[in-house]
C-alpha cells in the first residue's frame, strides 16, 4: 500500500502533515488556509488510502494499517519534527503516528476529534451509536445520498450551514468516491474506536479544535479530552458546527496559527 499514497507538497518552512476525515480527501481543505500557511509551512497534504487519489491497496482500512502506511510513506518526506494536523476520524490517525512516532513531532491539532465518537456509560458527550449505524447500512443503497446526508450533519447549527455545505459537497465529489469496503471500515473505526487510555501518553503540546455547535464531536468532549491528554487546550469557534475550517477559516486559522506559533 505505501507505494499508493498520494500526498501533495506545497509551500517552503517547516513541515505541516494534513489529514481528512471520513469519506473525504486532501482536496477538502479550503485554497485560502491553504495558500496562508505554506507562506510558512511545508504542506503535506494527504489523501488517505482508498480516498481521492490514493489506491486502496490489499490492507484493510484501520487505525494501525494507515498508521503504518504513513510511516513508510508520508515520514520519509519530512525534514524535522513536524506539526501534525488531523480532523475528525484523521485526527485519531494522527494521534495514533504521532504516539508512535514521538520523534518525528513538535505539535498536534486535532479538529473536531473525539477519543471516541459514540457513546457509552462513562462518555456521554459523543453521537448516538445508531446515527452512524444508519448511514453504514444506507452505504450499499446510494453512496452519494448517504454522503450528502453525512455532510449536512457535520453543518447542524453552523450559522454559515448553507455555504459551508455547498463548498463542502463541491469538493468532496471533485475526486473519485472511495470503495464501499473502505467507507465500511471506516466507519466501523468511528463506531468502535476507543483511544481514551493511549492518548493519556501523547507527550507534545496538544490543540483540541472545535466547533460550538458540533453533534458529532461536542465541545463538552474536548473539555474532557483536555483532561486526558497531558499537555491540551481547548479552543473552541463561536457559530461553527464539525468543519469550522470550511465554515469560519478566518477564526480557524488565527485559532490554529496562535497555537503552532506560540
Amino acid at each position: 500500500m505505501a507505494d499508493t499514497l498520494h500526498v501533495k507538497t506545497m509551500g517552503h518552512g517547516q513541515d505541516l502533515v494534513l489529514l481528512h476525515g471520513w469519506a473525504m480527501h486532501g482536496g477538502i481543505w479550503p485554497d485560502a488556509m491553504l495558500s496562508q500557511l505554506a507562506e510558512t509551512y511545508r504542506l503535506h497534504i494527504v489523501d488517505l488510502p482508498g480516498h481521492g487519489l490514493s489506491k486502496a491497496g490489499n490492507a484493510d482500512f484501520t487505525v494501525s494499517q494507515i498508521t503504518a502506511t504513513l510511516e513508510q510513506s508520508l515520514l520519509s518526506l519530512l525534514k524535522g519534527k513536524a506539526i501534525f494536523i488531523g480532523w475528525s476520524l484523521g485526527g485519531l490517525i494522527a494521534a495514533n503516528l504521532v504516539l508512535r512516532n514521538p520523534g518525528c513531532v513538535e505539535k498536534l491539532v486535532l479538529i473536531a476529534t473525539s477519543l471516541r465518537f459514540t457513546k457509552a456509560h462513562d462518555w456521554l458527550h459523543a453521537v448516538d451509536e445508531k446515527v452512524l449505524t444508519l448511514f453504514a447500512e444506507n452505504l450499499m443503497d446510494d453512496y452519494r445520498t448517504m454522503l450528502s446526508r453525512f455532510l449536512a450533519l457535520q453543518f447542524s447549527g453552523d450559522e454559515y450551514a448553507r455555504q459551508g455545505l455547498r463548498e463542502l459537497k463541491q469538493k468532496v465529489f471533485e475526486r473519485d468516491v472511495p470503495e464501499v469496503k473502505i467507507l465500511e471500515q471506516g466507519l466501523e473505526v468511528l463506531l468502535t474506536a476507543d483511544f481514551r487510555q493511549q492518548a493519556s501518553y501523547i507527550d507534545c503540546p496538544v490543540q483540541l479544535l472545535g466547533g460550538e455547535h458540533d453533534t458529532l464531536t461536542p465541545a463538552a468532549s474536548l473539555v474532557q479530552i483536555s483532561e486526558i491528554i497531558p499537555h491540551a487546550r481547548v479552543s473552541i469557534i463561536k457559530g461553527a458546527s464539525h468543519a469550522p475550517f470550511i465554515s469560519h477559516t478566518e477564526a480557524f486559522l488565527k485559532d490554529l496559527t496562535g497555537f503552532i506559533n506560540d
